[in-house]
């Protein structure tokens, strides 16, 4: 593995490797060959392997991780074990595939997240459930999140009253830009209108809902970008 992995990388001319990802047949590889070839690793993906002990002993050898991509399918009844939640990941994205009959991420899921900067895609979530988040954010929830994108399956029409119902908040013009710097993207990117609250601190968040995805944008002092 070592002697191939070479070989690419002089092909290439690339001998940096950023991160790995493990599919459906990395099984049939021995780990601790693959954790002595590649080292530790940034950034991991764990695909949908059906391997529960293996998909823990991933986690275990390449632990720390900066970045982590999870299906809900690696673990026994689609269940992300709560421990890895509470990891202090620089960004961790939790989905499900396509095919896979989509099961619930509860609020406590979400409240458990201590990463800086959090995917959810794909997942049964009502939107109820995204109200009494933003409502315990403004409460002192999740303290260390930056960045937040849900892409939920069971919105309704009327899902923005829903998920700000209740919730003050100012609305920006859809023409007003601002650059939010955050640690997982390399260059700041622009945040375009959306709504502003704030959290008991003072601290202020952007929320922008579109097409089922609810984005959420906190800007600490070292997110802004003049």
């Amino acid at each position: 593995m070592k002697t191939w992995l070479e070989h690419l990388q002089n092909v290439f001319n690339y001998h940096k490797i950023d991160s790995i990802s493990f599919s459906d047949r990395s099984s049939q590889f021995d780990i601790d060959d693959i954790k002595n070839v590649f080292g530790n690793i940034p950034i991991v993906y764990i695909e949908n392997n059906g391997r529960f002990a293996f998909n823990q002993m991933i986690l275990q050898h390449f632990f720390p991780i900066e970045e982590l991509t999870i299906m809900a399918e690696n673990f026994q009844d689609s269940k992300i074990p709560p421990s890895l939640h509470m990891q202090n990941f620089v960004k961790l994205t939790c989905t499900e595939s396509d095919s896979h009959e989509p099961t619930n991420f509860t609020l406590n899921d979400l409240l458990l997240i201590n990463s800086k900067a959090i995917r959810v895609e794909n997942f049964q979530m009502p939107q109820k459930l995204l109200n009494k988040f933003i409502k315990l954010w403004q409460k002192g929830s999740n303290p260390h999140m930056e960045y937040l994108s849900i892409n939920y399956l069971d919105g309704e029409e009327n899902g923005e009253q829903i998920i700000m119902n209740g919730i003050k908040y100012e609305v920006n013009p859809p023409g007003r830009v601002r650059n939010f710097k955050h640690v997982q993207f390399e260059d700041p990117i622009q945040v375009y209108g959306g709504m502003d609250i704030y959290r008991l601190d003072g601290v202020k968040a952007n929320i922008n809902i579109e097409c089922g995805i609810v984005e959420m944008f906190v800007w600490f002092d070292h997110c802004v970008v003049e």
